[in-house]
């Protein structure tokens, strides 16, 4: 199996469909999907389940689609590694990022790194921690932007300053959040129906317990987007991150910071240690630490 097999295997696993994936590739379909029966045969597996049009993945195609993506992201950073070995000032710069963060945290930063490497271009990846640290593990990103602590051996980090959660509803229920001074106390959410991101909930249980209610929740996702869509469509009250507020565009929610007790959200810049980066992605980093302690950005 060499570079091209994978190359259009990977297409044909994304597109689901041998005539799309031959449409990206600017092959013919007959050729291609001879190809992937000849690569069925040297492997000895089935990779595919065809149906008329489109085609799905057996378990052993669903293998196979991992460790190519394995594979062909450490031979694009083989590759890359060799273009940008001189001073990072050219080449593309991958990054993988929570969807909050993505909006809030990296304009900034990417802003003043333009100024200074306008060569550099940036590939954005965004999805939940998890997937984070997955595309970090596989090669595919060299740095994420993710929830919550990572495992210290494997990775490392440059922490970001706490986040407090925010209770978001739509305005039509905006009573439900009593207080002028823009925060809710977390005891005037029991009773009330609360839409959380998954890794919230242990957390939030402890704290409403604490408050001497259990919390109604209704809605649990692994992405704010969905969460703040519902608190929008008038189902309950989000609870996400204060740097979510104004992901949905054309959204009427009124938000307040969840005070007494203050809950809080921890986030990170993380790198695998050990790994080689890029020089792109080492100026990244020098970047972002120097903004992050306050010194001249030299715009």
């Amino acid at each position: 199996m060499d570079v091209r097999d994978m190359r259009y295997f990977l297409a044909v696993a994304e597109e689901g469909s041998i005539n799309a994936a031959s449409k990206r590739l600017h092959i013919a379909q007959p050729p291609l999907s001879r190809q992937m029966r000849q690569l069925e045969e040297r492997l000895g597996v089935k990779l595919f389940e065809r149906g008329s049009r489109k085609v799905r993945l057996t378990e052993a195609g669903r293998l196979l689609q991992h460790r190519a993506e394995q594979l062909l992201g450490q031979l694009e950073n083989a590759v890359q590694e060799m273009r940008e070995f001189d001073a990072g000032t050219s080449g593309t710069l991958s990054i993988g990022t929570v969807t909050s963060a993505g909006a809030t945290i990296l304009p900034g930063v990417a802003r003043v790194f333009r100024d200074r490497y306008p060569g550099v271009r940036f590939q954005l990846w965004e999805g939940e921690t998890e997937r984070i640290i997955e595309l970090l593990n596989r090669g595919s990103v060299e740095i994420g932007i993710t929830r919550f602590s990572s495992d210290s051996a494997m990775y490392q980090s440059i922490r970001l300053p706490n986040e407090p959660l925010v209770a978001a509803v739509s305005k039509n229920r905006a009573a439900w959040l009593e207080g002028a001074d823009e925060r809710v106390a977390l005891r005037e959410l029991a009773g009330k129906p609360l839409l959380i991101h998954r890794k919230y909930e242990a957390m939030l249980i402890g704290h409403c317990e604490q408050c001497g209610f259990a919390p109604e929740i209704v809605c649990m996702s692994d992405d704010v987007m969905p969460i703040l869509a519902w608190a929008d469509a008038d189902i309950g009250v989000a609870i996400v991150p204060r740097s979510a507020i104004g992901l949905v565009p054309g959204a009427s929610l009124a938000y307040r910071v969840i005070a007494d007790p203050h809950l809080e959200t921890t986030s990170a810049v993380v790198w695998l240690r050990g790994r080689y980066l890029s020089a792109a992605a080492r100026n990244f980093l020098a970047l972002f630490t120097a903004l992050r302690a306050g010194e001249p950005a030299g715009e």
